[in-house]
């Protein structure tokens, strides 16, 4: 960016801020995830109840980054790298509130879940979490700290997710065609895992947006890796 000294160091502050703002969506919309999760295998409504409401802040956050965005844009006029890192930070962000809006599906899922009696099959959902919440905790990472190769990694473990959807909805799926009394049950449940795999969908879109932030390469559409 072609400034003066004494602006160059006040937009490299402002844009620091910008990302850390960014940086901590994140962790929001990862808690709530977390707490969604939880509140189905503890049978904790109260839990999926405070997800709801904590969205609200996601929402309000996500404004304020898009606002605080097209704010650094006009008032200095960044270009290259400094206008990629603006661009991507908003398109993370509003990934991040995707994120925010599947984990308040799953709370309100877990809800009803919770008004029928336990399910084994419940178990198949945490492998599904584990491995989506691992994914989006090192696209943030990558994030965070620009690391190229995280982000290829979370790129590369979608394959591992998508294995482990598989396998659960083939099971839930059988479990829906049985007999039994509980088919709405299994019904959230199929919900529930779908909505991780997307999860961890976003947190690939995360990872391609880092890749693009910090070598100007388009991945997304069967696009090639950096080398």
């Amino acid at each position: 960016m072609q400034t003066g000294g004494h602006i160059l160091s006040e937009f490299n502050a402002a844009l620091k801020s910008f990302k850390s703002k960014t940086v901590n969506i994140g962790c929001l919309s990862q808690q709530n995830l977390e707490n969604a999760i939880q509140g189905m295998i503890s049978r904790n409504s109260e839990l999926c109840n405070k997800v709801i409401a904590e969205d609200e802040d996601v929402d309000q956050l996500e404004i304020s980054i898009d606002e605080e965005g097209m704010t650094l844009m006009s008032k200095y006029r960044p270009f290259a790298s400094d206008l990629r890192a603006i661009v991507a930070s908003m398109k993370i962000t509003n990934v991040i509130e995707r994120i925010s809006d599947h984990a308040v599906s799953i709370a309100k899922r877990s809800r009803k879940l919770n008004k029928f009696p336990e399910l084994p099959e419940t178990a198949l959902i945490e492998p599904l979490y584990k491995q989506a919440n691992s994914m989006l905790t090192d696209a943030l990472s990558a994030y965070s700290n620009s690391d190229l190769e995280l982000a290829m990694k979370v790129i590369e473990a979608d394959d591992a997710l998508d294995n482990l959807h598989k396998q659960a909805t083939k099971k839930l799926t059988k479990c829906l065609e049985g007999e039994g009394e509980n088919h709405k049950a299994y019904l959230h449940l199929v919900f529930i895992s779908r909505w991780l795999e997307r999860v961890g969908d976003l947190a690939e879109n995360i990872a391609e947006d880092v890749i693009y932030m910090e070598t100007a390469t388009d991945i997304r559409h069967g696009g090639e890796l950096p080398s």
